[in-house]
């Protein structure tokens, strides 16, 4: 998703730390076109990372896609999209933290650190 006008855009970063060599992100923000490559982070090499601007004001489902096999995060809540399946969640933000502007330094907001 790119920036527009929307002022509930935020930036999130996804981290993917259990290996891999390609890695996928996707999920509702895409419609689950396993669109958004994830890239070696230059810290940690096993380690795979992603930025996407996203509404925080709404629920995001995802997934993602290591070496072809669709995998869930333990570092991430998860849902069950009443079709059998589970997926990782990103849930909305209060709407006090949307009425912030976050810098780029605070992009992990609520999603947990990797170590």
């Amino acid at each position: 998703m790119t920036k527009s006008h929307n002022k509930n855009l935020q930036p999130v970063l996804f981290r993917w730390k259990f290996g891999g060599k390609n890695v996928f992100l996707t999920g509702t923000f895409d419609n689950w076109q396993a669109s958004v490559p994830m890239m070696q982070d230059p810290e940690a090499p096993e380690e795979h990372i992603a930025t996407l601007y996203l509404d925080r004001s709404k629920t995001h489902e995802f997934k993602f896609i290591v070496d072809g096999t669709w995998r869930l995060s333990a570092d991430f809540p998860t849902c069950d999209d009443n079709s059998g399946n589970f997926n990782n969640v990103l849930h909305p933000l209060p709407p006090q933290l949307l009425q912030h502007k976050f810098s780029h330094s605070k992009m992990s907001y609520g999603i947990p650190n990797r170590r």
